[in-house]
């Protein structure tokens, strides 16, 4: 069981529907994959569930928020096994070929648990917290390791749009992260944040680690792999990305982290309008050949990249 986070300190990237379509398209060929909505706005799960069903069969006790209310203490980790829904929509147009997309939905309340898990941390001054440390930044790595690992080929995380608790949490829990961006200066910039906090976050984890070694001899040192960067609503003229975005795309490849070769084309008539239909574009059998093709190449580079750190899929 893989695990990849979707990260950006920016909102309107596409994050999203990245993850949507590459779960949706990765279930389609027949295997397990797993969904987490971490992200306060819900985008994801309203992906696959209208807001009144959300809000008639899930919201009360079947989201990630409620998982992390039902933490009882550091030695009580809950199952998430409860809280994965089966979206039907989406699942009916993949079923035939043996693969299937389970997702824990998001609550637009998961922003008071982050207030939580950061004032147990001792907010500002977590790196001489920790006592809980690990009591927090661990829990979505422990609600993981619930499953068999042959329950999920592939979980995927969409994290908010922020570096916080919560999305350090799912940093902690990963295998790989991946980055969309839009080619444009402010991502740009963001990207580049974004790796420093990254590598703030896993020298600071590893202290801890190394200090608490003996209180806490089952947790291992934190070096998530970045698969790289994904440019989403892509500008297109003559075949290549317009001039406008070429040197961001050119910047971002001298940043430290991969550069994907595929990228996703802008085309809000098709990917906004997915949302209404319960059902990833990559699904739809009224997807243009061009945005098609783009999908799957994307994904297949993304199993490409994820074979090639050693593990094999």
């Amino acid at each position: 069981m893989k695990v990849v986070a979707v990260v950006n300190y920016k909102g309107g990237v596409g994050k999203t529907t990245l993850t949507a379509n590459i779960g949706a398209d990765i279930a389609r060929w027949g295997k397990r994959v797993l969904m987490i909505d971490l992200d306060p706005q819900a985008s994801l799960t309203f992906s696959f569930y209208r807001p009144e069903e959300w809000r008639a069969n899930l919201a009360d006790d079947r989201t990630i928020k409620e998982w992390f209310e039902a933490w009882r203490g550091e030695s009580y980790v809950p199952h998430l096994s409860p809280f994965v829904t089966t979206p039907p929509v989406v699942n009916a147009a993949i079923t035939h070929n043996g693969g299937g997309l389970g997702l824990v939905a998001s609550h637009l309340s998961l922003g008071d648990v982050e207030m939580n898990l950061a004032a147990r941390l001792g907010g500002a001054q977590v790196r001489r917290s920790t006592r809980y440390y690990f009591d927090v930044y661990q829990r979505l790595a422990a609600g993981l390791a619930t499953f068999h690992p042959a329950d999920y080929d592939l979980v995927l995380i969409d994290c908010p749009p922020n570096f916080g608790v919560i999305t350090r949490m799912a940093v902690a829990a990963c295998d790989f992260l991946l980055v969309p961006a839009r080619p444009d200066e402010l991502s740009t910039l963001g990207i580049e944040h974004l790796i420093t906090r990254l590598r703030r976050f896993a020298w600071e984890y590893n202290r801890v680690a190394d200090m608490q070694s003996d209180r806490y001899p089952g947790v291992k040192r934190l070096d998530p792999e970045i698969l790289g960067i994904v440019f989403t609503m892509v500008q297109y003229y003559g075949g290549q990305p317009i001039a406008a975005m070429q040197p961001h795309i050119e910047l971002a490849r001298g940043l430290d982290a991969p550069v994907f070769e595929a990228m996703l084309r802008e085309s809000n008539s098709y990917f906004a309008g997915a949302a209404g239909t319960q059902l990833p574009v990559v699904l739809s059998e009224r997807i243009p050949r061009g945005l098609a093709l783009e999908l799957r190449t994307l994904v297949d580079e993304f199993l490409r990249r994820i074979g090639a750190a050693n593990r094999g899929y």
